[in-house]
């Protein structure tokens, strides 16, 4: 850090002036600037979510001065502009537009603020190294807002901060200042240490009478228990390198999920009924899935942020960064992070079972893992997985559901072979020591593209090549039954009902029921019937969703009977007879049993 603060530091700012119009004036000061004019750009992505994003399409103006003389300033592409040569320091302001509820990007009204850097912070081209000072600013009459922010403060002797958190901070490089999201205003807040390490959870949003101690102690024995997996010995926190604490930043709503990973913080999205509430003992049926979402990305903080493919290492976020790893780094968080719920205490052996079984089960309704690997999936992340439409089940499978069992396969495999001596446990901690310690510190290299078959060896001594060139790079599906027959674990498929089937996925529109996909080579399929269709009737009697629901009318008939099946196809009726098919077989179970 030290070495780096030679360098003349870039001066960055950022205020909320306009609540209601969800507006924010971000400024950047150059103080040497390039002689032969200045190129500054937004990124078009945001590490984690492999989408070209285009953030400069929220920037409603932008204006260069140098002291009082306005400076010419060029659009160059959809991300770049040139700022016309100067001979003294150069100001940057822009006026951002930001009303995107989401991890991604930004979001501010009366209530709140909340953004990532790569929403708002110009990268300003040869000089990414440079230090980045952050002064954040209140809005116009802030109603006790505060700041939370794992971006340290900035330390100098003259650096002002309120104790509301406004002031300045400081980051190394452009990498690190947009890898601190920021949330501004009134939240519920609690913090506590996790092997001595801070922590702090941040929820905005209305929840009322919320278990924030219940919370808490679930979180903090998933952290704990994460830390002690990558360091037993140390038990050292990897954010140490770039901040003093870990912010947990939770946006709650009505019926949201997501999560995005920074380096020592988390945006999280969560659904206001999946959260616990004190007086209750029994915690909402969804706080499991919103526990799962926190054990995902603070896993992140090691498997991503730091153990990165090399296509990452840096990113490059001007334009697609393509791997065919991300069922590695995505995928196996998506295996740990329900892992760690169990290995944590905070569920038992059997809700474990019953949460994989379903995970199982959701990789094996998906037709399209036929046709694109999760090697494929990675690649295509960017056009497909992230693009997705009505004939997604049918031709792709996701990296994440699927890798998650690639990683339960390869760790299976690997028990089996070395009678219970390795596990895929002692691979990560292998990536950990190769890739990940030190990427803050001098090393930022990743995982090559052809590498981990290797690294798996020299971990385990296991070859697994041939399985990860079946498992990850084929099609073919996984012998999970035989494998987990090895660790006493039966598994068994059975109907969840006896009604027949459609083959068909739907979505309400109001009053009625759309079809959203027509799974490949089922009943609807084979009948003629199309995503997109809008369901009337069957033999005459009217479908909705109130007292005339598909499942009711479904109970009355036999799988192998035939149905006239009417819907509306844009507008126009339309009458298809379609054989009713058996219910699938879609409830996996797994149940422990007396001897492996």
């Amino acid at each position: 850090m030290n070495r780096k603060l030679k360098s003349k530091p870039l001066l960055y700012s950022l205020e909320p002036f306009d609540l209601s119009g969800h507006r924010l004036r971000a400024t950047l000061r150059i103080t040497e600037p390039d002689p032969k004019g200045q190129i500054i750009s937004m990124p078009a992505w945001i590490p984690g979510s492999y989408l070209i994003r285009d953030f400069s399409r929220h920037v409603e103006h932008i204006s260069a001065k140098s002291g009082t003389q306005a400076i010419a300033i060029t659009k160059l592409d959809n991300h770049r502009w040139r700022v016309a040569p100067c001979q003294a320091a150069l100001t940057i302001t822009a006026v951002i537009y930001a009303w995107d509820l989401s991890v991604r990007g930004a979001h501010v009204d009366e209530t709140h603020c909340f953004f990532n850097g790569t929403s708002v912070f110009f990268q300003v081209h040869g000089q990414e190294d440079h230090p980045c000072r952050l002064s954040l600013l209140p809005p116009p009459n802030p109603a006790r807002w505060n700041v939370f922010t794992s971006l340290p403060p900035d330390t100098r002797a003259n650096a002002k901060m309120s104790r509301n958190g406004f002031g300045t901070y400081i980051a190394e490089n452009y990498d690190a200042l947009i890898d601190h999201p920021v949330e501004m205003g009134t939240p519920e807040v609690i913090k506590f240490d996790a092997c001595g390490a801070k922590h702090e959870m941040v929820f905005t949003g209305l929840v009322p009478n919320i278990d924030l101690k219940r919370i808490v102690q679930d979180v903090k024995k998933i952290c704990e228990a994460q830390i002690r997996f990558f360091e037993p010995e140390t038990t050292r926190v990897p954010f140490l390198d770039s901040a003093k604490k870990y912010v947990f930043m939770t946006m709650v709503t009505g019926d949201a999920y997501g999560g995005l990973e920074h380096r020592a913080s988390t945006a999280l999205m969560a659904s206001r009924k999946d959260l616990p509430t004190i007086g209750h003992d029994k915690a909402p049926e969804g706080y499991q899935t919103f526990l799962g979402l926190v054990s995902h990305e603070y896993f992140h903080t090691w498997n991503v942020k730091r153990i990165k493919p090399a296509a990452f290492a840096p990113y490059k976020l001007a334009s697609e960064s393509h791997t065919r790893l991300l069922w590695i780094f995505e995928g196996f968080t998506s295996y740990y992070d329900d892992l760690f719920l169990l290995r944590s205490g905070v569920i038992d052996r059997p809700t474990y079972l019953k949460t994989l079984g379903k995970q199982i089960a959701s990789v094996m309704s998906m037709p399209g893992r036929h046709k694109q690997s999760v090697a494929e999936s990675s690649f295509d992340a960017w056009t497909r997985y992230y693009k997705q439409d009505e004939n997604a089940a049918n031709a792709i499978i996701s990296y994440y559901t699927k890798g998650s069992l690639v990683a339960l396969a390869l760790d299976l495999t690997i028990r089996l072979q070395t009678e219970q001596q390795h596990s895929l446990d002692d691979v990560m901690r292998l990536l950990w020591e190769r890739f990940g310690r030190d990427f803050y510190q001098g090393n930022p290299i990743g995982l090559s593209e052809k590498g981990f078959p290797q690294l798996v060896r020299e971990a385990t001594g296991v070859d697994v090549s041939d399985e990860i060139y079946r498992w990850a790079y084929g099609r073919e599906d996984l012998p999970l039954k035989q494998l987990l027959a090895t660790q006493g674990i039966n598994m068994t498929w059975q109907s969840g009902n006896t009604r027949p089937s459609l083959d068909i996925r739907t979505r309400k529109q109001g009053e009625h029921l759309v079809i959203a996909a027509a799974l490949e080579g089922g009943a609807a399929h084979l009948a003629g019937l199309s995503a997109h269709d809008l369901l009337v009737a069957i033999d005459g009697v009217r479908v909705d969703t109130g007292a005339n629901t598909l499942e009711s009318i479904l109970t009355s008939y036999q799988p192998g009977q035939k149905v006239n099946v009417h819907v509306f196809r844009r507008d126009e009726l339309r009458c298809f007879e379609l054989t009713l098919a058996s219910p699938p077989k879609a409830d996996c179970l797994l149940q422990e049993t007396s001897k492996p």
